[in-house]
């Protein structure tokens, strides 16, 4: 079945906005910086450990930030794309956004094949209930983010795409990270930058996992090419909003991989407009997390 929407009737989505995506960007900080003074304010073990899983959100908040900018979608300003992919978002990840896209954009054009670079991240799924929890189990208790982070360092690879490293890439990270417990430190408050790495080297760990089940394991056909086939649309939610998706329209990544040039913010009208007119109607779709992980399971 062909996806039912014209050229002249996807015009309209592939518009982009400067404002939007400035609110997506400054809406992430806004949130880390409301964590931190938030455990700055409640210094107690409960607010710390609530703060390690908000803080992973907005980790992955910034991964999407770098996703979309590397797609150059986010901003209609091109110079803003790369701006934000360079200085805001990526290198918070110890990550760089070029190399990135030229990995991700090979999977773009190789998903529903075995010739798709993340095809390992999903392609053993559905697995057992005792796989599942023994994958987050080792997510949360921090050895997948131990693991990954000695790669990356000992390699002289890039974490995600396994290729060679661009100059100054993991430098221009640890810069960054610095200049956030700088802050942290002038503030009064070294100390809360330890939550920021707690986060990333568990919570953080598992709301990848999450995100990789969520767009393409446990799907309706996994090798072929046809998008609502090999990948997954849902609405985000509570659960996603504060963690695995938390840009407006991530969760929508069947609408992604059909029309890569829409930016995030109108993924969901997309979704809409192509349920409305039967695009969707020979999937067993989902409206939750909780139910992709179900449809993860054997």
């Amino acid at each position: 079945m062909d996806i039912p929407i014209s050229k002249e009737e996807l015009k309209p989505f592939l518009q982009r906005s400067d404002a939007k995506a400035w609110w997506i960007v400054v809406s992430a900080w806004l949130g880390i910086a409301g964590i931190f003074i938030g455990a700055a304010l409640l210094p107690h073990w409960s607010t710390y450990l609530a703060a390690v899983f908000l803080l992973a959100g907005r980790q992955q908040a910034l991964a999407a930030i770098m996703h979309e900018t590397g797609h150059k979608t986010l901003f209609k300003t091109r110079s803003y794309n790369k701006f934000v992919c360079k200085w805001l978002s990526s290198p918070f990840l110890l990550m760089d956004g070029e190399t990135y896209i030229k990995c991700h954009l090979k999977h773009h054009r190789k998903a529903g094949t075995d010739q798709d670079p993340d095809l390992k991240n999903y392609k053993d799924y559905p697995v057992t209930k005792k796989s599942l929890i023994r994958k987050f189990a080792r997510d949360f208790l921090g050895i997948t983010g131990l693991k990954a982070n000695l790669y990356l360092l000992l390699s002289g690879r890039d974490l995600l795409s396994r290729e060679q490293r661009v100059n100054n890439q993991l430098a221009r990270g640890v810069f960054v990270n610095f200049i956030m417990f700088a802050v942290l430190w002038i503030s009064g408050f070294p100390h809360l930058y330890a939550l920021w790495v707690a986060a990333y080297l568990t919570v953080y760990m598992a709301i990848i996992r999450m995100r990789q089940i969520a767009e393409h394991a446990g799907v309706k056909d996994l090798y072929d090419l046809a998008p609502k086939y090999n990948t997954r649309s849902l609405p985000r939610g509570i659960l996603g909003l504060l963690f695995v998706s938390p840009t407006d329209g991530l969760s929508y990544h069947c609408e992604h991989h059909a029309f890569m040039a829409v930016p995030t913010y109108n993924l969901r009208a997309l979704h809409q407009l192509l349920k409305s007119r039967g695009y969707y109607d020979d999937i067993e779709s989902t409206n939750s997390y909780l139910g992709v992980l179900k449809q993860a399971l054997r």
